[in-house]
């Protein structure tokens, strides 16, 4: 390329295209969604599914997981309290978006955002706290 990769003097780059090349959590849809309509997102469902013990749900609606018993595929620790636990991405969002999701439909983003193969129970402290 003669510009050495930038645009030619005098062109300027399209809030639309700018927007195209960066990630937002918001391109995967709202975040988790009931796919079945059955009042169960994709993280409740997920719980449910992995826990090693019925679960207990919040009210007889069965829709929120609040206790079950899971454990921990990087500190073999048990969990029960379904608030310390994170739902996380195996492949992470923001890493498809950068190779090619950002020019999927909207609706295969979701899809994928909501794929229970792509998603790992794991502790809240973990998956909250930074690497270094």
């Amino acid at each position: 390329m003669q510009s050495g990769g930038r645009l030619p003097k005098g062109t300027r780059a399209s809030q639309e295209q700018i927007n195209a090349q960066v990630y937002s959590r918001g391109h995967y849809g709202s975040g988790w969604a009931d796919d079945d309509g059955d009042c169960q997102n994709t993280r409740h469902e997920v719980l449910a599914e992995r826990s090693t013990t019925p679960v207990r749900y919040k009210d007889e609606s069965e829709c929120i997981v609040v206790f079950g018993r899971w454990i921990s595929p990087f500190t073999n620790e048990v969990i029960q309290d379904a608030r310390q636990l994170d739902a996380d991405h195996i492949v992470p969002l923001s890493w498809s978006w950068q190779r090619g999701a950002d020019k999927w439909s909207d609706q295969k983003r979701e899809k994928f955002a909501n794929d229970p193969s792509n998603v790992l129970i794991v502790e809240s402290s973990l998956n909250r706290s930074l690497v270094e």
